[in-house]
């Protein structure tokens, strides 16, 4: 095939681990082969057991190793990553006739190695941005659960060094030499895919330049998420069974999320005397336990379930009422695409990817994150309003039809290769820096006016804002 590219995919975590990075680096990968690409796939093995070399659904997948400890566990630390980016640039050294271009799914100390490897050998590369972490700056001493209505918070301290806090902040606070490192990437000739509009003020604010950032989200299968009209819930029927799909850390929310169910149970029980609303959490993380002990302290348990990880997630989402996600921040969230692909009316927070995907109240519900009371206003809303249920849904279905088709969105990253690749990148650059600036009005002009949007104005700016667009 004269058009094949050849890309090599570096991954910070990939299977057998689970997350929406590695689920969005796999379906990208079999999408690009689908396309007829090639694709090698370089990971770390964060454990000393797992195979250095492996094929994964048909995904050539390599791993890199560095300093273990005594039970096999990759270091990886302010100073474990060294050893580990020697390894790196040593694989791509040794695999470099097998790809063209280099493609970071996150900005790491490996995206650092990549790009100077990159510069060495002439090979152009394209790293992602995937979240751009909470708009303030987080102190350690912030780092605990919602406490809300309780008095005995003595359980809701987090652990400030497992929060994610966003790809700059991240890299210049975990690597030895992570400013410096950030510092070389600005003067670099890497390129940088960003997944949502809030995306390119946090890259330039930090004063990476513009004509090197381009736009393009997320995607989702929809051969894979699609409706089944044969497991929807019969509103007539009492139950509502509402869904969050996340894993339970604390940016994903779900603390908020338990106090906004609190505050809606204990509420007025007349509006309910005919439903009985159930809240299922399927996911695990860090914080389980102390989120079960909350669910207990609120005195909801009776109404919450926590499902655990499951492999099941497209069934559970074609049968339940709703979908939630209450994250404190995000990317590109992969799960919210998912419920709207099936067909499920949304509630989600005005945080980084979820404000591109959902306009309030037409495609969904939007509410401010950690604000408990807005939420539980939108959950009664979304349990209590079958007919506004079902036109969100709608909405929300044609949303990612539309815009967030997998197979569209990778076409997307492959046109972003092709001119990395491209020997003159003068016009490619200068349309994309007319792009970008046109989204970013488009952006201010968008949070200004989105209380007063009307249905036709929301529509018209869903149908024409042309999301992850690469003229």
């Amino acid at each position: 095939m004269e058009d094949r590219l050849r890309i090599c995919l570096i991954a910070f975590m990939f299977a057998p681990m689970i997350g929406g990075a590695e689920t969005r680096a796999e379906k990208l990968a079999h999408q690009l082969q689908e396309l007829g690409h090639q694709v090698t796939i370089i990971t770390l093995r964060h454990e000393k057991r797992w195979q250095r070399t492996e094929n994964i659904n048909g995904l050539s997948v390599v791993r890199i190793g560095g300093i273990y400890s005594r039970k096999g566990t990759l270091h990886i630390g302010r100073l474990g990553h060294f050893s580990i980016d020697i390894l790196l640039f040593l694989m791509l050294w040794r695999l470099r006739h097998r790809y063209d271009i280099i493609y970071s799914l996150q900005m790491s100390p490996l995206a650092v190695v990549a790009v100077i490897f990159g510069k060495i050998t002439h090979k152009p590369t394209v790293i992602s941005i995937p979240s751009t972490g909470p708009g303030k700056m987080l102190r350690p001493e912030d780092a605990t659960l919602m406490a809300d209505t309780l008095t005995d918070t003595s359980f809701l301290k987090v652990a400030y060094n497992d929060i994610m806090l966003g790809d700059i902040a991240d890299l210049s606070q975990t690597a030895l030499g992570g400013q410096t490192m950030i510092h070389f990437l600005k003067q670099s000739d890497a390129f940088y895919q960003i997944m949502s509009s809030r995306s390119y003020p946090y890259l330039t604010s930090h004063g990476f330049r513009p004509e090197k950032i381009f736009l393009i989200p997320n995607g989702v299968d929809i051969e894979k998420f699609h409706p089944d009209p044969r497991s929807r819930p019969d509103p007539t029927r009492p139950e509502r069974d509402i869904l969050c799909v996340a894993r339970l850390q604390y940016p994903k929310g779900v603390d908020v999320l338990l106090h906004a169910w609190a505050r809606m149970m204990k509420g007025s029980a007349a509006w309910r005397t005919r439903l009985k609303p159930r809240l299922l959490l399927a996911g695990t993380g860090p914080l389980q336990q102390q989120l079960e002990q909350l669910a207990t302290a609120l005195g909801i348990h009776d109404s919450v379930v926590f499902l655990g990880l499951r492999t099941d997630v497209v069934l559970l989402l074609q049968q339940c009422w709703s979908f939630v996600l209450p994250s404190r921040w995000e990317g590109m969230p992969n799960a919210l695409l998912e419920a709207m692909a099936c067909g499920i009316p949304c509630i989600a927070t005005r945080v980084s990817g979820s404000e591109d995907i959902i306009a309030d109240g037409i495609n969904g519900l939007l509410v401010e994150p950690e604000q408990p009371a807005e939420m539980a206003q939108a959950l009664r809303r979304m349990i209590e309003d079958a007919e506004l249920a079902q036109k969100l849904a709608q909405e929300g279905y044609a949303t990612v039809q539309r815009d967030y088709q997998l197979i569209h969105v990778t076409r997307q990253c492959v046109d972003l290769y092709r001119h990395a690749l491209a020997k003159d990148q003068t016009a490619f650059i200068a349309s994309n820096s007319t792009y970008m600036k046109g989204r970013e009005y488009e952006q201010q002009a968008i949070h200004c006016r989105r209380p007063e949007r009307t249905h036709d104005e929301a529509g018209s700016y869903k149908r024409d804002r042309g999301v992850g667009r690469l003229e």
